[in-house]
């Protein structure tokens, strides 16, 4: 090969490198790339992440009734995991989602909960309850409000 045809040919490479990479971050989940069939309709993508020692155990998930699930919780968050939940509300103006986990095997609830409408968006209900329930704590960090709402929740 030429000098010409190796520079060609490692261009080529990089290109593929780089929108391989970009494909790879296409699918992290967040509000303003879920599917709507109606403009303006609410969005919620929500990322928990477990920064505790102990695997957190699914015990529940809804939506207000008007809520799709689009992508749903996990029935276990192992320690130091991230999972995105996301839901759309096609034919409404408001949309709640919830999350409820156990900590641990016989630990407190961790509730995660998303209320967006064009009067409020905000974490409704959150927080940790039950025996022990002092010792966690969730911290939540809004990236963008409604419609498209995306929020960020750290156990800890």
């Amino acid at each position: 090969m030429n000098t010409t045809t190796r520079r060609i040919t490692a261009a080529a490479a990089g290109v593929a490198g780089i929108a391989a990479v970009g494909a790879g971050f296409a699918g992290i989940a967040n509000a303003g790339t879920l599917p709507v069939t109606h403009p303006g309709e609410p969005t919620i993508a929500m990322t928990i992440t477990n920064h505790t020692n102990k695997t957190e155990h699914l015990l529940s998930t809804g939506t207000s009734g008007n809520g799709v699930v689009v992508s749903g919780a996990r029935q276990t968050l192992a320690p130091g995991a991230s999972e995105t939940i996301s839901v759309v509300a096609p034919h409404g103006t408001k949309l709640a989602a919830t999350v409820a986990y156990r900590i641990g095997v016989g630990g407190p609830t961790a509730t995660y909960e998303v209320l967006n409408s064009q009067a409020n968006t905000n974490t409704g209900t959150t927080g940790v309850s039950g025996a022990s329930a002092g010792q966690y704590r969730i911290n939540h960090n809004f990236t963008s409000h409604y419609p498209n709402t995306n929020v960020g929740f750290d156990l800890w």
